[in-house]
């Protein structure tokens, strides 16, 4: 019986949403224990200097000591603006690239771990949830200090309300929970790695053609339950379609039947960048394989807790969730 395209679309967006197994969302940042940045990455700021002594021998012991006579306390001296370039879209689930001119003492940014190449590259995203200002604080080597102020495009997400589910489409049972957690931390470890591939100066290209039936950052409703965020970018496609590499890179994770996404691929751009499909049907690449951009990597499925065939394409940066359709040429 072939099933309306309305309620494939509904129904295919349930094994995208409560619990799947992509990472934590944006509100937590994960720690990167597991990856090693390279010498370059940005280095833990010092302990708060201590006190200057007073010059004039002992003082009053409640009176702060008087600075010395000529001192002016202006702080580190400013950097030139045009030590940091800036490319890209500043916006809820953007990616921007950026490049430094000096070498780096330390950086600072609050919505996600920075890493420097040695070539002064790095990627800064922002969060679904990113506030109207970000502020990026650069230490050069040198003592100069850069404070980059980001003004972050804000974003409305449509609620997508789907009832009259299953139930066990909606309430996951103990031990899914538990095999979706452990899931959680596997694939955690995979995005928080740190290569020095370069993959994403390409640009990107859609992996699979198709009608969008979902999009990221949708808060989900069922049965009049909250259902968590939708993450990706849901490409609907047969049984069987190719899936192609956005983009180059290296193949970090290929496994089948995780739970609710089914067969799941991770493909590491570089400098945290990192895409995943699910509910694949069969793999063309196996992990440690170097991809090209257009080269079919697998094939579209519906696997895992879906009703319809279709793609959902994820990326993250580190920790930090990226909407892929900003990186690509919209569809028609």
């Amino acid at each position: 019986m072939r099933i309306p395209a309305i309620a494939v679309s509904l129904l295919t967006v349930i094994a995208c949403d409560r619990g799947a197994p992509a990472g934590a969302p944006d509100a937590g940042a994960q720690a990167a224990a597991e990856a090693a940045p390279p010498a370059s990455a940005s280095a833990p700021p010092p302990a708060s200097a201590a006190a200057s002594a007073d010059p004039g021998g002992a003082a009053d012991a409640g009176a702060p000591a008087a600075p010395a006579e000529g001192a002016a306390d202006a702080g580190p001296p400013a950097a030139d603006p045009s030590r940091l370039s800036v490319e890209g879209r500043v916006v809820q689930g953007g990616l921007v690239r950026a490049k430094l001119t000096g070498k780096l003492r330390r950086m600072s940014f609050p919505g996600h771990r920075v890493t420097v190449s040695d070539e002064g590259e790095f990627l800064i995203a922002f969060s679904r949830n990113a506030p109207a200002q970000e502020k990026l604080t650069i230490t050069f080597d040198d003592g100069q200090v850069l404070e980059k102020i980001f003004d972050v495009e804000q974003r409305t997400f449509e609620v997508d309300k789907v009832d009259n589910l299953p139930e066990n489409m909606v309430k996951l049972d103990m031990a899914t929970r538990v095999k979706l957690t452990q899931a959680d931390k596997k694939l955690d470890a995979v995005r928080n790695r740190y290569t020095k591939k370069s993959c994403y100066k390409d640009g990107f290209i859609w992996p699979s053609k198709g009608p969008i039936t979902s999009r990221y950052g949708q808060p989900r409703v069922l049965n009049g339950t909250e259902g968590g965020i939708h993450w990706g970018v849901d490409i609907a496609a047969p049984v069987g379609a190719p899936v192609r590499a956005p983009a180059c890179g290296k193949v970090v994770f290929v496994e089948k039947d995780l739970p609710l996404s089914g067969h799941t691929m991770i493909i590491d751009h570089g400098h945290g960048l990192t895409s995943t499909f699910i509910h694949l049907h069969g793999f063309a690449a196996k992990v440690n394989d170097e991809v090209k951009q257009g080269q079919v990597i697998a094939t579209v499925g519906m696997t895992g807790r879906t009703n319809g065939a279709h793609l959902d394409w994820r990326m993250n940066l580190f920790e930090t969730r990226v909407d892929p359709e900003l990186l690509v040429t919209p569809t028609k």
